[in-house]
């Protein structure tokens, strides 16, 4: 069957069931206004799969006259904690039985994914399903360049809920308008308190816990770098002052020796708590680089590193749960300062992130060992990027659950990175986002990838020739020279600033990828992403009008990995005076980039608030005075 998630137990009968005008969904009288939502949901969907709207009823299901022709909800009312549901198609009628509202949520999306493949004739079933993991997760950045508008969450939210996904995170650095933070939240878009409590209300009733995350110690480069907060900043680095998408997340951790430090950030926690209902909390504390080289190098001396993060640390998440709160912290540090893992408060959850292929047991083990509580956390690896690596994505969403099963995690928390600027469109991290859920839904699940896109392709684009997914991959394959590798070229040349990563400097690293890779490759990945355009228009999904905006969002990608490709032969030709042949001049590819530029900011603001849109016209057009003063040389 063409299902994701993939149910643990399905049972195929003889018959089928045709879904008419007059079938009723029919509620449980002991059902409240959550499942009617639910029911409502499952109209829908329903409705869009066959154009027919179906009437929703309540009462007792002994009524004979619900007997026939009908989908019934039908409570088991034994564990009202389970999110378990059996799904039972007859050709008479449709029977939904769960415990609780997420049960029914759930068994009612794998009904819509059955109507959506069958046109509403659907075949007997009887399925019997429940989760690998209690927690499944996905964190949206909306700090590093991309502010959503509330139009787009509560989209998103709609179709995590129909993957059956049940945690939200929005990262949080800059974007949330607090009171006394008005020199912070002025230079972006914010959400206001009021938004933040629909979408906690909206999540709500669609099964979704909308967990706090915020950045409270490394990351806080708007915070600051301000005139008012500054003085709390751990380095006064003139370099780390400078504006780069890079600079923004290398540098800016708070000064753990001034106590205002602690009062200044839990000011900032009394206000964004109070918008939640969840009882949990992501207070980051990632990737403090800065940590004991400045302000706070007099306690370094005394203190090992670890022992002056936790000491901050333990503090923190002692005054959140002294309100009721269960702490978590991204794992990185302790990852690096094992010896001081024991040290940690028992209660927090650490959030255990690796982002590539090859995930390694130990990574579990050492928090399993010391008997903390964890997530496992891949990524859609769609960060820094105008496509996804998918390939990466998928095995490292892959890897990561397993092993996450296999050491008792708590939690699958799949995350959606910002790194520069949020190039990346929201359409691009959907198949992603889809194979997280899937993994934490049914770990066992390990169909190969090429079915995995076939599935993702009907179900979710409703794509009959199941391809839509396998070009977004094939896509993926011309992205050779990255969004990235760009950036740090941009960055050197323009800003002189040179990351120094493990004795590499990143402009550098990407000098060279840019001078191996060959002309015949690039020239070839230009070609290919043309026909994957062409391809993209002559798919199914394209004549169907609840996609347009997604499909608009893949022909932009295609165009702009194609001209990556492009740029980078100039800059092999005109910066480092290899002998290619480049595809355009310097002026005709500053057009192009300044043509497609126009177009991705009018599909960034179909999806988007305006937020830091600025900052990638201000890179694309740096990029062209760089393409037109080669021009100048001829």
């Amino acid at each position: 069957m063409y299902l994701i998630p993939l149910p643990h137990q399905i049972t195929a009968r003889d018959g089928a069931f045709s879904v008419v005008h007059n079938t009723a969904i029919v509620l449980d009288a002991a059902q409240d206004g959550i499942d009617f939502e639910t029911a409502k949901l499952l109209q829908q969907e329903i409705e869009k799969a066959t154009a027919i709207k179906l009437p929703i009823k309540k009462g007792l299901q002994s009524e004979r006259h619900f007997a026939k022709n009908c989908i019934c909800f039908e409570y088991d009312k034994k564990d009202r904690e389970s999110e378990a549901y059996k799904l039972m198609v007859t050709p008479d009628k449709i029977t939904i039985s769960a415990d609780c509202h997420r049960g029914f949520l759930y068994g009612a999306s794998t009904l819509v994914q059955l109507c959506k493949t069958s046109r509403g004739e659907i075949e007997c079933v009887d399925i019997t399903d429940e989760p690998s993991y209690a927690n499944r997760g996905y964190l949206l950045d909306v700090s590093r360049g991309r502010v959503p508008t509330m139009g787009s969450l509560k989209a998103l939210v709609d179709r995590l809920s129909l993957y059956k996904i049940n945690q939200l995170q929005l990262y949080m650095e800059n974007c949330l308008l607090l009171d006394g933070f008005e020199e912070i939240w002025s230079q972006t878009d914010p959400f206001l308190p009021e938004e933040i409590l629909d979408l906690d209300r909206y999540c709500n009733m669609r099964g979704i816990e909308l967990v706090p995350c915020i950045a409270t110690f490394g990351h806080l480069y708007d915070l600051l770098r301000s005139v008012s907060f500054g003085k709390y900043r751990e380095v006064d680095d003139e370099q780390a002052g400078i504006f780069t998408w890079h600079n923004r997340m290398r540098h800016h951790t708070i000064n753990v020796a001034d106590p205002e430090s602690f009062t200044l950030i839990t000011g900032i926690l009394d206000q964004y708590i109070s918008l939640f209902h969840s009882n949990k909390i992501n207070i980051c504390c990632d990737e403090t680089f800065d940590l004991g080289k400045g302000k706070s190098a007099g306690l370094a001396k005394n203190l090992a590193y670890g022992e002056l993060y936790l000491s901050y640390v333990n503090k923190l998440a002692e005054y959140l749960q002294n309100k009721g709160k269960e702490v978590m912290i991204w794992g990185d540090v302790l990852q690096n300062n094992r010896e001081m893992i024991g040290e940690l408060n028992a209660e927090i959850t650490c959030l255990n992130w690796y982002y590539d292929c090859g995930a390694q047991e130990e990574i579990f083990k050492i928090f399993s060992d010391h008997g903390l509580k964890q997530y496992a956390c891949p990524s859609v690896s769609g960060y820094s990027r105008l496509v996804n690596d998918y390939d990466m994505s998928f095995t490292n969403i892959r890897e990561m659950a397993e092993l996450g099963h296999k050491y008792h995690a708590e939690g699958l928390l799949n995350t959606d990175w910002g790194d520069c600027g949020s190039i990346n469109m929201p359409a691009l991290n959907i198949p992603g986002m889809i194979y997280g859920a899937a993994q934490g839904w049914n770990v066992e699940d390990n169909r190969d990838f090429t079915h995995i896109d076939q599935v993702i392709s009907l179900v979710e684009y409703g794509d009959q020739s199941k391809n839509l997914v396998g070009l977004l991959r094939e896509l993926s394959h011309q992205d050779i020279i990255t969004f990235n590798d760009v950036v740090f070229f941009r960055d050197y040349k323009v800003f002189n600033q040179a990351y120094d990563q493990d004795g590499i400097f990143m402009h550098e690293k990407a000098r060279n990828k840019m001078m191996q890779v060959s002309e015949n490759q690039l020239k070839a990945a230009v070609a290919r992403c043309a026909e994957i355009i062409k391809s993209l228009k002559q798919n199914d999904s394209t004549s169907h009008a609840d996609l347009r905006q997604q499909m608009v969002e893949y022909y932009l990608a295609a165009r702009g990995v194609a001209l990556m490709q492009e740029l980078t032969l100039v800059i092999k030709q005109r910066e480092y005076g290899q002998n290619v042949h480049p595809l355009d001049t310097p002026h005709e590819m500053a057009s192009k980039l300044e043509s497609w530029l126009m177009d991705y900011c009018k599909d960034w603001r179909a999806v988007s608030r305006e937020s830091e849109l600025f900052r990638i016209k201000e890179f694309i057009w740096q990029i062209c005075f760089i393409l037109r003063k080669y021009n100048e040389k001829d």
